[in-house]
């Protein structure tokens, strides 16, 4: 096995500080030919002397024999030493030398400096390397004599198990990876197939789950908890990943999040930060899936659960299950407020909140004017006439108003049907049918946040319909080589139609109707026209702002 390159040690010892004789290289190396055994390292430095314009360059070959460290003085030789790659692992098929840049030149996160070990402290008190996005201790990783099958390891995935009070350590990182990816929303636009598709990739480990939520609801938890959610150290390397992620949609929406990801990364996990990718979707298709989702199938379930409490008794389980009325549409029309219904008291909000100069920019800067990381992007708008940014749950929707009227919007509603219901836990999503269609919104905080090329947005319809080019343009910006993902994404759609659930899949063949048209959504003509020219110039600025269309 050979490798030509430059040795990286500890201290950062080179070649330039080595002179050419090959006594005194072995002498720096304390390296006593006599010693070397079969089971030890077999090595042999051959020195060669090229001509560069004004100066003289030295590299050297190294001929490894199986073996996975040996040190020297304290000064550890081994594959995660080095600048370079070694054939020993390339061999095995484990890494390969391109495998950090792609054809465009675009580096995969944390690999910087391929598989050299960069030395780090954690919290000052214990110290430890990173390689790519891991945390490896002083000591190092036992590679495996092959790299694992790309079903294997899907298989053979570990994750380091953290209790309950590893939350309050926010550390000792060891064994630890950190995500490379992060898919933020929009919710109801795909993310679940998103997800699959993109961990679908050989060189892309999963996490334990699709949908973390720790910067939305757990990041008052150490960065130690967090990342224990992702592959181990020991999993990630000897598997030839490159990257994990995760996905949890309900990130976009809020600045907070933007900001507290972007700080919490780079100052509790280390230099550097994921790339983060969003999905779009036909603005009135997103709201109506949403609807059905969030709002429709959950008051039903409710509300027959309640109904079977109140009425339980083998008649009426029989009665139930024959009868008419108790379908979904007799609950449906009892007790749910329609689409329509949802749709045009929303919008009436939404039209007095976003008026320039009205509540939706007062009640962002109140909410944002004074955090030193929102305040300057806030007055800079102001100050050349753009657009204000917008933080629609800061200054539109409200708080509770009652139990019987949760949010303001649907005061008149409640109204008018006191038995429909409407109060339920996820108020967040319900409340914003139409508003988290408005994905410019929040998105202009990202873009104002974090560069543009670690933005990726992808339209749903090309991941629906143009599914593998689609995930190629994802895996080029991410760094990652090119893979087909053709039979990755023929499995189907993930957590649609009926089939809910983030790792349920509906096949191509049966997701007849999953993704209706426009035309097929229950909304009077004279609303669909108002929604859509509500919601156009709000698709421009998206458009603007991506530098793409969607075919919506």
């Amino acid at each position: 096995m050979v490798l030509t390159g430059l040795v990286a040690s500890d201290d950062e010892k080179s070649l330039d500080n080595i002179s050419a004789n090959s006594a005194e290289i072995g002498d720096a190396y304390s390296l006593d030919s006599s010693s070397i055994t079969d089971d030890k390292l077999q090595i042999l430095i051959k020195y060669e002397s090229t001509q560069s314009q004004s100066f003289w360059a030295y590299g050297f070959t190294i001929v490894l024999g199986i073996i996975s460290v040996v040190c020297f003085h304290d000064l550890c030789l081994s594959p995660l030493n080095s600048n370079l790659l070694q054939n020993d692992l390339a061999g095995k098929g484990v890494y390969d030398v391109n495998d950090f840049e792609n054809n465009a030149g675009i580096l995969v996160p944390y690999w910087n400096n391929g598989l050299k070990k960069t030395k780090v402290e954690f919290n000052g008190n214990k110290e430890g390397f990173a390689v790519g996005p891991c945390y490896l201790q002083k000591g190092d990783l036992n590679w495996p004599s092959e790299k694992n099958e790309f079903s294997e390891s899907r298989k053979s995935i570990q994750y380091r198990e953290s209790q309950w009070q590893d939350a309050m350590d926010d550390g000792d990182l060891t064994g630890l990876c950190r995500p490379g990816f992060i898919i933020i929303g929009a919710g109801k636009c795909g993310t679940s197939s998103l997800y699959h598709y993109l961990v679908g990739h050989p060189r892309v480990l999963p996490a334990k789950k699709k949908q973390i939520d720790y910067f939305r609801y757990f990041s008052t938890r150490s960065m130690k908890w967090y990342l224990s959610n992702f592959p181990s150290a020991d999993t990630f390397l000897s598997n030839g990943a490159l990257m994990t992620g995760e996905a949890s949609p309900g990130y976009l929406p809020y600045p907070d999040i933007a900001h507290k990801l972007k700080t919490q990364m780079t100052t509790e996990a280390g230099p550097g930060t994921p790339k983060i990718i969003t999905i779009v979707r036909s603005p009135l298709e997103r709201s109506w899936s949403s609807y059905k989702y969030n709002y429709k199938k959950p008051v039903i379930d409710a509300i027959r659960k309640k109904y079977d409490d109140e009425h339980a008794d083998p008649f009426m389980d029989k009665l139930q299950r024959t009868d008419k009325c108790y379908t979904d549409e007799w609950y449906y029309e009892k007790y749910v407020f329609s689409f329509e219904e949802m749709v045009r008291a929303e919008l009436k909000l939404l039209r007095e909140c976003l008026t320039p100069g009205g509540r939706g920019e007062e009640g962002t800067r109140d909410a944002y004017g004074s955090q030193d990381w929102a305040a300057p992007e806030l007055e800079r708008r102001q100050r050349h006439g753009e657009s204000a940014l917008i933080s629609l749950d800061a200054s539109c929707y409200g708080d509770r108003i009652s139990d019987a009227v949760p949010r303001r919007q649907w005061t008149d509603l409640v109204e008018e049907y006191p038995d429909k219901m409407i109060n339920l836990p996820n108020l967040h999503v319900v409340q914003s049918l139409v508003g988290r269609s408005l994905y410019t919104l929040p998105l202009e905080w990202w873009y104002a946040l974090y560069p543009r090329e670690d933005l990726h947005i992808i339209c749903n319809e090309d991941l629906r319909y143009k599914s593998n080019e689609s995930m190629s343009n994802v895996t080029e910006f991410l760094g990652l080589p090119p893979f087909d993902f053709s039979e990755v994404t023929g499995a189907g759609m993930f957590n649609t139609g009926g089939n809910t659930g983030y790792d349920t899949v509906t096949k191509w063949d049966e997701s007849t109707g999953v993704a209706a048209s426009t035309d097929d959504i229950p909304i009077s003509a004279e609303l669909r026209k108002e929604y859509m020219e509500f919601v156009q110039p709000f698709n421009e600025r998206l458009f603007q702002l991506i530098g793409k269309r969607c075919n919506w």
